[in-house]
């Protein structure tokens, strides 16, 4: 990296002053408005306005707001079995536009920020995610995206001139996710033998699990776009944790389960064997404690 950017690196950031350093953290993390900084540091616009002009003389400014979150664990850091969340897309209703809206949409309708691809229509926003958000369990990596979404919106509000967040409002949707358990072991086995596995909807027909090997993370991915989360939560991890927990997971077995499963997806259109009766094919038998529950959909591979 060039000195310019050297501020973000070791020493570097000593180089900014406690103002800017205030100033520049509410830009990048809290994503606020020139505004809205002159009321929270309580100075006037043209105090804010000096000290965002020696932030970019000091390449921070530019540099901070491209920054993504770089605590995301690599492939060789991962901690066992980790749950990725990652392919979020959101349909956003605009609520208020200025006049400049339009002529940020004229110029183009495709923008990208912060990874994140943004496509703009008259009166809706597409967002398309280019992050991933890594923990131990769904329900806090879920957490995690709501506390970037949370920011990232407000940034958006202020870059397009337009309002997207309002209490009480139901206007942004959630329309697509993927979580993913990295590092198992039958994605493992599975690229070692060359095969893949999909399991398909009988409703829909739509994704509902499949073996993923992006970015070498050998993963076990639930894909369904309503229920991706319960997918993994409830039914694929508790089976995979179930079978390590008893240390039954040896290699024989697996070679044996994969077969199974490929025998088992060109029998489950005639036969429309449920979900219970795949993830059974796919995995040992589950105890009371982890068994799937009755009233859940039927899926097919």
């Amino acid at each position: 990296m060039s000195t310019k950017h050297g501020c973000f690196l070791g020493k570097g950031l000593s180089k900014l002053t406690q103002a800017e350093k205030e100033v520049l953290y509410l830009l990048t993390q809290e994503f606020l408005t020139t505004n809205q900084i002159q009321i929270r540091r309580q100075c006037t616009r043209q105090a804010v306005n000096k000290i965002l002009q020696n932030l970019k003389k000091k390449g921070a400014y530019n540099v901070g707001c491209q920054m993504v979150d770089k605590s995301q664990p690599t492939s060789k850091k991962f901690n066992h079995n980790t749950i990725r969340l990652h392919a979020q897309e959101f349909n956003i209703k605009i609520l208020y536009q200025d006049y400049k809206y339009n002529k940020i949409l004229e110029k183009s309708n495709t923008i990208i920020i912060d990874g994140n691809t943004i496509r703009l229509n008259q009166d809706t926003i597409e967002v398309y995610s280019g992050q991933a958000f890594y923990s131990d369990d769904c329900q806090k990596a879920t957490v995690k995206s709501f506390e970037y979404w949370t920011r990232f919106f407000t940034r958006l509000e202020h870059d397009l001139k337009v309002i997207l967040v309002k209490p009480r409002s139901q206007n942004i949707k959630l329309v697509n996710q993927h979580y993913a358990e990295t590092n198992n072991e039958l994605a493992e086995e599975s690229e070692k033998k060359g095969y893949k596995i999909k399991v398909y909807t009988t409703d829909d027909g739509r994704l509902w699990f499949t073996i993923d090997n992006s970015f070498n993370l050998h993963e076990a991915e639930t894909q369904h776009p309503s229920s991706a989360k319960e997918d993994m939560q409830d039914t694929v991890k508790p089976f995979f944790n179930d079978m390590r927990d008893k240390n039954h997971y040896l290699p024989s077995q697996i070679r044996l389960t994969i077969e199974t499963i490929l025998e088992l997806v060109k029998e489950v259109a005639a036969a429309q064997l449920n979900q219970t009766k795949i993830m059974e094919a796919m995995l040992p038998k589950p105890t009371k404690e982890t068994s799937i529950s009755k009233e859940r959909p039927i899926y097919v591979g």
